[in-house]
C-alpha cells in the first residue's frame, strides 16, 4: 500500500480510505489512488479463511 501511496502521491491512510470506499476524499485524489492501483497491480490483502 506504501507503494501506491508513493505513486499518487498521497499518504497510505488516504489510499486505505479510498480502497474501503469511504466518503472523505476529493474525486480527484481518488482518481490518482485508483489510476495508481491499477498501475501497480494492487490487490488488498485477503482475511485467512477459517
Amino acid at each position: 500500500m506504501a507503494d501506491v501511496a508513493a505513486a499518487a502521491g498521497v499518504s497510505v491512510p488516504t489510499v486505505s480510505k479510498v480502497l474501503s470506499g469511504k466518503k472523505h476524499v476529493s474525486p480527484a485524489t481518488r482518481d490518482k489512488v485508483l489510476e495508481a492501483v491499477r498501475a501497480s497491480g494492487y490487490e488488498a490483502p485477503r482475511p485467512p479463511s477459517t
